[in-house]
């Protein structure tokens, strides 16, 4: 069956090693300040509930922005109940334990400076994953180091969206601590329409075998690839389909500067989103326990 979706690897496998092998010459790019814009990244879940407000920041700034203390942020349930989101200072945003329930819809309200910034999000079922792993796969004759996920799909016969992001810890001297680490691995979108008939599967490509083996410890491609005894942890989201909009649109305009779609009214960036998440158990990567599918 997979070999059904073997094009679908195989643009993948293009782009991915295009992206790590590419040719980098420095640019001069003539680019305008702007005024600062608000920025809102929330998110109603089976975890709870988490805003994070800042404000976009100068390109030659590179100090990560603070959550902005003060707003008043609202989470509306479908029985009209409105919930206070407090800022919480150990987690560095608005925190509460509202916990999300699937089917039901919430109206978010952050107001600060006298602006007021809305949005609604429906939260869709979850996807139980069923099975995780590392293979080695064939695609355009080279192998290439993938995670497979394959998960029961929340609702067969109606079109579902998904956001995934893979997490990883190194022991590794060189990584152990970096800044870098705290950042996704690999993320991503996707959705169920040509999957199996009650199933989704992601394929997330790891590296290629040859520069696993070619890539040294001094070139820049070598902190994208797997290092024996790296943990990884791989969540599953289910979004509703404006959220899913603004996050595929958000990669495909990463390089040329162009905004996501926001489903905040107000005249802000970011999102607000209302999801299920699951998540694969722990894994730790060991290339001798790697299953080898490329035969």
């Amino acid at each position: 069956m997979k070999r059904m979706f073997f094009f679908r690897y195989s643009l993948l496998a293009l782009l991915f090693v295009a992206a790590l092998t590419s040719c980098q010459k420095e640019i001069t790019i003539d680019y305008h300040e702007v005024a600062p814009l608000v920025m809102i990244e929330g998110r109603v879940s089976n975890e709870g509930t988490n805003v994070l407000v800042t404000r976009t920041r100068s390109m030659n700034d590179s100090v990560q922005g603070e959550c902005i203390v003060g707003a008043n942020v609202t989470v509306t349930t479908d029985d009209g109940v409105s919930h206070t989101i407090a800022y919480n200072p150990s987690k560095r945003c608005y925190s509460s334990a509202l916990f999300g329930i699937p089917g039901q819809s919430y109206r978010l309200s952050v107001t600060l400076d006298g602006h007021c910034y809305e949005a609604t999000s429906t939260m869709p079922l979850p996807a139980k994953i069923k099975t995780a792993g590392f293979l080695w796969e064939t695609i355009l004759e080279e192998r290439f180091l993938v995670y497979e996920v394959w998960a029961e799909d929340p609702q067969p016969g109606v079109r579902n969206q998904f956001r995934y992001r893979v997490d990883r810890s190194s022991a590794h001297p060189r990584l152990k601590g970096k800044k870098s680490q705290r950042r996704a691995y690999r993320s991503g979108t996707f959705e169920d329409r040509g999957h199996p008939n009650g199933l989704i599967f992601n394929d997330v490509l790891c590296m290629s075998e040859k520069m696993s083996k070619e890539t040294k410890e001094d070139d820049e491609d070598w902190e994208h690839l797997l290092q024996e005894g790296d943990t990884i942890r791989y969540s599953l989201m289910t979004l509703d389909l404006p959220v899913y909009e603004y996050f595929r649109s958000l990669s495909a305009g990463q390089g040329n500067g162009a905004n996501p779609k926001s489903n905040i009214s107000g005249g802000c960036l970011g999102y607000f989103s209302a999801c299920s998440i699951t998540y694969a158990e722990t894994v730790i990567y060991r290339a001798s326990d790697v299953v080898d599918v490329s035969k």
